[in-house]
């Protein structure tokens, strides 16, 4: 064998010729779309239990600085097939001194990486990867599966799915705590969404493994008297068939959720109202999968506290709620939104809560937007358990592009 030696007007010629052969970066990125948001959070959550001060629902009772960032990256491979890859940056840091203090080790990880085939012929995408569920009983819960979807009917959408890994330890929001093993779970199911303006619906199957059958109705109506009053009525209903072993391992029952909303907006005023209801007294039941799911769940603490967690609490709920709000040279907006209700348990057992929020946000363009609100929620026991009153207050700052 032998070696040969290259000058360096060799190397250099060697590495033009292969220079010239490369692809150019403008020719590179040209099919590239990218895009993304970036996210500050500040957070304080204390609730009161007697004379003692405690952590509250959402977050810990010392200031917090949530950082979240997520760059999105998706190419034209050829004519028929698209690769999504998402970064993303998150941190939740404690103040006053306390904690590890500004987290600055941190880096971008893969979030969300996935590989999609279009059949235009066949109107027909099948998604590969990891990337977020999407389902009625979940927010933003990422999984490694597939999924299949097809529009060749108009104003209907036809969605099949499976999922056989979660980021449950990650996300932190999801049923695993409440003893579905989500790690170990996989997710089979499909979708039929319909779009018929004004009327639309949603109907949602799946199985957990190991779990229960799981199904959904959500329908909707749009109306309008005139260009200044549009008004949307919405109602959902969920359900869930847990198994036998399920039932017996972690004294469950069959859930029931059932929510109806009318929403409007009449020239610079918007509004809400509406009913919610779910849970057994005796029994823990499961409505979603992750956080508060796709479900009419308003409010910032009520869905999230003892008893009423959606995804997993023993006791029967029942909540009224309704909200106004008033936007300013279309740019500032200040609501107000009340939740109440009660929580009842076996034995006579109850606690009655009121959520009462004010919130503000400002869109200072289209991209960028602050916002703010502080959430008062009480619990008022029927027995000698000490009253709790939870204070939430979040300022964010979302630029998205």
């Amino acid at each position: 064998m032998k070696l040969v030696k290259l000058s360096l007007v060799a190397a250099l010629a060697a590495g033009a010729f292969s220079a010239a052969n490369a692809v150019s970066l403008e020719e590179a990125i040209k099919d590239v779309d990218v895009s993304g948001m970036f996210r500050y959070r500040f957070e304080s959550d204390r609730k009161d239990i007697g004379n003692t001060i405690v952590d509250g629902y959402n977050n810990s009772k010392e200031n917090k600085h949530r950082f979240k960032s997520q760059l999105n990256f998706k190419a034209a491979l050829d004519d028929n097939f698209k690769a999504f890859v998402q970064f993303q940056y998150s941190t939740n840091e404690a103040g006053f001194g306390t904690g590890n203090g500004t987290n600055t080790h941190d880096t971008f990880n893969v979030q969300q990486a996935y590989l999609e085939y279009t059949n235009e012929a066949y109107a027909t995408s099948v998604t590969f990867g990891k990337m977020e569920v999407g389902s009625i009983w979940t927010d933003d819960l990422v999984g490694t599966g597939a999924k299949v979807v097809n529009t060749s009917i108009e104003g209907l959408t036809f969605a099949g799915y499976w999922f056989d890994s979660f980021n449950a330890e990650d996300d932190g929001d999801t049923a695993i705590k409440d003893g579905i093993n989500m790690a170990k779970s996989s997710l089979y199911g499909a979708a039929v969404l319909g779009d018929f303006d004004p009327f639309a619906f949603q109907l949602w199957a799946a199985y957990s493994n190991n779990y229960a059958f799981l199904y959904a109705v959500d329908a909707s109506y749009k109306f309008a008297f005139n260009d200044m009053a549009n008004f949307k009525i919405q109602a959902q209903y969920l359900g869930n068939s847990v198994d036998s072993d399920t039932e017996k391992r972690l004294n469950a029952d069959n859930a029931n959720f059932y929510a109806a909303q009318l929403q409007g907006q009449i020239s610079a005023f918007d509004f809400q109202a509406g009913i919610v209801g779910y849970g057994e007294k005796d029994k823990n039941t499961i409505v979603v999968l992750e956080d508060k799911g796709r479900v009419i769940a308003p409010g910032e603490q009520i869905f999230y506290s003892n008893g009423s967690k959606l995804t997993g609490s023993m006791g029967e709920n029942f909540f009224y709620f309704a909200g106004l709000g008033y936007t300013f040279a279309e740019t500032v907006r200040v609501g107000f939104d009340y939740i109440g209700g009660k929580t009842e348990y076996a034995a006579g057992a109850e606690t009655d809560k009121n959520e009462y929020i004010a919130r503000v946000s400002y869109a200072y363009s289209p991209k960028l937007t602050f916002s703010g609100f502080y959430s008062y929620l009480t619990e008022d026991f029927n027995n000698n358990t000490h009253d709790h009153d939870d204070q939430f207050i979040r300022l964010e700052a979302l630029y998205k592009f």
